[in-house]
């Protein structure tokens, strides 16, 4: 039980909360030329490109270009629970919870804007090359709410393992749960800077940069049982950390470009400010919350991992590119956090031991239908990273319910229409169908099973200027 009530009021705290194409936390939807093709990791030619291959800045023309673009992001998420009965004798007292018709908890909340800004200033020649100095601000990670209005998975099995085990604790047993609400958000800024230089007649440029990082996270659940028993807590954390970033761009000739960046680990130490725990099982909860190394003030780490991007891109012709992109997640060697077993207040593992390297492989292509008039499309495929444990884990419950960490299919299209005065307007959409999963969260005495899925999809928009 107590167990089970630490991961009910915790679990956020292991895991992250990326909110669409990228890994656990990351994303790689940083700016809506990206959302139109899908693939800009070896791209020229727009300040956009600091995000995804830096390096290719001192190939920019003399001057200074701007780049603005915002996302919204549709999000629909379902949990579809399917554990009907599905209980053992040991827990009786659960059949009139279990015996429920099979449902769907869903959410739908969007993210009305997710914005992006990069600036870059190309002096030509500078000595033997072409000097670059550049810098971003926006959203690196995350990227904002869930809300499920009446629980998810997660919170429906460490729920009803609370209805089943309060006899220990003195209080009514048995009830089911007549409400509940879990939300949760995640949005990590990031303002960066930093100088390319291209030489050897430009076949080769380098990038070093680095990007603060200032992440803001919190959670809250809010539940009822038919025999009055209630619980709610909110915790919000927040942590600052510095990502070095190198870049190198390699251009044989005027038509073929190689790229590579590399985005060093991103340290960051969060820290917990309780800001509600409530509720008539409140007294049950504080003791087994510092057992698992949760209370006000309490500090703990979980990293953004290390990132590989690599990309290659063609000019078939004057008019038609093509663009190839793979990055690569090192999950399973960063300090994503540490697993605690508050029966005994002991780690037992850690969170990066329910992950591999997870990465996504994306190809793009822009064709000009006139010169002011360029047409896009692209499609990506992305593998989470994820082990099957990660999804059926008590430990790991509430996140993988929340937003389970599914492969993803990613479709994206859109057009940039270029203006007589070096104002470039982009528009572009996307349609991302990650692929379902089925789950058991499995406690011994009874489990909760059922199939994960989610769709998502986003709205581009941006203005890019040269001056």
């Amino acid at each position: 039980m107590k167990k089970i009530v630490i991961v009910l009021i915790g679990a956020l705290m292991f895991t992250g909360m990326g909110l669409y194409a990228g890994s656990l936390d990351q994303i790689s939807n940083q700016s809506a030329k990206w959302v139109m093709t899908l693939s800009r990791n070896a791209s020229l030619g727009s300040a956009d490109i600091i995000a995804h291959n830096p390096a290719g800045t001192a190939y920019l023309p003399k001057g200074w270009h701007i780049d603005v673009s915002g996302q919204t992001l549709f999000k629909y998420y379902d949990n579809k629970d399917t554990s009907v009965g599905d209980f053992n004798s040991q827990a009786a007292a659960l059949a009139p919870f279990l015996s429920r018709s099979p449902e769907t908890l869903s959410q739908n909340r969007s993210t009305p804007i997710l914005p992006n800004l990069y600036l870059a200033y190309n002096l030509g020649e500078t000595g033997p090359g072409k000097l670059a100095a550049y810098l971003q601000a926006g959203i690196v990670a995350g990227g904002g709410e869930l809300k499920y209005m009446n629980g998810t998975a997660g919170t429906t099995f460490l729920l009803t393992g609370i209805s089943a085990n309060l006899a220990s604790f003195g209080l009514m047993v048995g009830g089911s749960i007549s409400s509940q609400e879990f939300n949760a958000s995640s949005v990590y800024y990031g303002i960066g800077a930093g100088a390319s230089y291209a030489f050897l007649n430009d076949a080769v440029s380098v990038s070093f940069g680095a990007r603060a990082v200032m992440a803001n996270r919190s959670f809250d659940l809010k539940a009822a049982y038919s025999t009055q028993e209630t619980i709610n807590g909110k915790y919000e954390y927040a942590a600052k950390g510095f990502t070095p970033i190198i870049g190198v761009n390699v251009k044989p000739n005027e038509d073929f470009t190689l790229a590579a960046r590399f985005e060093f680990p991103t340290s960051l130490e969060f820290k917990y400010d309780q800001k509600e725990l409530g509720g008539t099982l409140a007294n049950v909860a504080v003791g087994v919350l510092r057992n698992a190394g949760i209370e006000d003030g309490k500090k703990f780490r979980q990293d953004l991992p290390a990132l590989i991007g690599l990309g290659a891109g063609y000019n078939i012709n004057d008019r038609w590119t093509i663009d190839l992109s793979g990055t690569f997640y090192l999950l399973s060697s960063a300090d994503l956090g540490e697993v605690y077993d508050s029966g005994v207040g002991a780690v037992v593992g850690k969170v990066n031991e329910y992950f591999d390297t997870g990465w996504e492989v994306g190809i793009g292509t822009a064709y000009k239908l006139r010169e002011d008039l360029k047409i896009g499309g692209g499609f990506l495929y992305t593998n989470g990273g994820a082990k099957e444990e990660y999804l059926n884990d008590s430990k790991t419950a509430l996140n993988a319910s929340a937003n389970p960490m599914l492969d993803s299919i990613t479709l994206g299209t859109g057009f940039t229409y270029s203006m007589r005065n070096n104002l470039d307007l982009t528009l572009s959409f996307l349609l991302c169908h990650f692929l379902p999963e089925n789950f058991s969260i499995d406690s011994g005495a009874f489990k909760v099973s059922g199939r994960y899925s989610k769709d998502v999809f986003i709205l581009g928009y941006g203005v890019s200027y040269k001056f």
